[in-house]
């Protein structure tokens, strides 16, 4: 009896753990749980697949050296699991152990996180450490919608190996932030300790400082700017019975005298047309959203803040009605089906 081909697929999400799982078999999932990880099963034509998530970062930057937080500059570092390194993550040592005992039963590996950084250094982290660095031999999923025609095109077309460029420029990413962090905030800790002769702990990075820098230079501009008052002049003019709206050609007025002696100079006038200039010009479509231009435009319309706005993006995203939107990219993929999306609409 030929031995059953066993695939560990690791997504970043449970609801995208959920979707994968459906879209890739016409039954219904089998849901199994394994100490505090729920994980699905599903027959597929080359065996069966075990697709379980990972709840996002599983792995963070630490110092190899944790006896002493005064020490500064650190630049010795290493990856160690997350509930080690932070608090409130204590769940992840069950999640990271189950994880860790399904991979031992399995022939091959797909990263199936987001396609984007961080997606990429999940899956990467998950199957270098918690697989038991697995990570040379596993594929990876590409997909930037959660349909079930693009997830299963997505398997069918699994990579040959990981992206390596993506998680490598998200662990630089990581590990410059935790330099910059640490030696900073340490710096500027014991310069406070030193000046006040009281302990207070200080944060700053890379970019935490400069985006706090911004801030009070903005909230300075905004507590000393002196208003300097202007008029302008708006009319309702009757061109052959139609009603034109019309403005002083020469805009703002810097004395409201003079704006008041060129209204009444005009009120209840009649003038003469003596230019009219025309103009035909083609409008683009408006580029996609990427996440920048959504949340300032959530924020214009709506008053929703840049986290509330993601939430909400997210969401979408794990339902599968957008396409994923942690991206500073305004171009579709190819692989969106828009006759079918188009067709829905209409």
């Amino acid at each position: 009896m030929a031995k059953i081909l066993r695939t560990l697929i690791i997504c970043e999400k449970a609801d995208a753990a959920r979707r994968l799982a459906e879209a890739l078999t016409e039954s219904k999932p089998r849901v199994n749980k394994k100490r505090n990880l729920t994980y699905f099963e599903v027959d597929v034509k080359d065996g069966l697949a075990v697709i379980c998530p990972a709840q996002g970062h599983l792995y963070a930057v630490d110092s190899k050296d944790r006896s002493s937080r005064r020490t500064y500059p650190v630049w010795d570092f290493s990856w160690r699991p997350k509930y080690e390194v932070e608090r409130g993550y204590n769940y992840q040592k069950g999640w990271l152990e189950a994880i860790r005992e399904l991979a031992i039963n399995c022939d091959r590996y797909i990263n199936s996180c987001d396609y984007d950084i961080e997606g990429s250094l999940i899956g990467y982290m998950i199957l270098k450490y918690a697989c038991g660095g697995v990570e040379s031999k596993a594929g990876r999923m590409r997909f930037s919608t959660l349909t079930k025609s693009e997830l299963r095109q997505a398997y069918e077309n699994v990579s040959a190996q990981l992206d390596y460029q993506l998680a490598y420029a998200g662990m630089c990413r990581h590990e410059v932030d935790w330099i910059y962090g640490i030696n900073l905030s340490r710096a500027m800790t014991e310069s406070a300790r030193r000046y006040s002769n009281n302990y207070a702990t200080l944060s700053t990075g890379r970019v935490q400082g400069p985006t706090l820098r911004f801030i009070v230079e903005r909230e300075v501009e905004v507590s000393t700017h002196v208003p300097i008052p202007y008029w302008t002049i708006e009319s309702r003019v009757n061109v052959r019975g139609e009603q034109v709206e019309a403005q002083y050609s020469k805009g703002k007025i810097q004395v409201k005298s003079e704006a008041e002696r060129i209204v009444e100079q005009v009120k209840g006038n009649s003038g003469v047309v003596d230019d009219v200039q025309e103009r035909t010009f083609n409008v683009q479509p408006p580029a996609p959203f990427d996440l920048t231009s959504i949340q300032a435009e959530a924020y214009r319309h709506l008053h929703l803040t840049p986290s509330q706005t993601l939430r909400i993006l997210e969401r979408l995203y794990l339902e599968a009605l957008i396409s994923y939107p942690r991206t500073s990219s305004q171009k579709l993929p190819p692989t969106i089906g828009y006759r079918e999306v188009l067709g829905g609409l209409s």
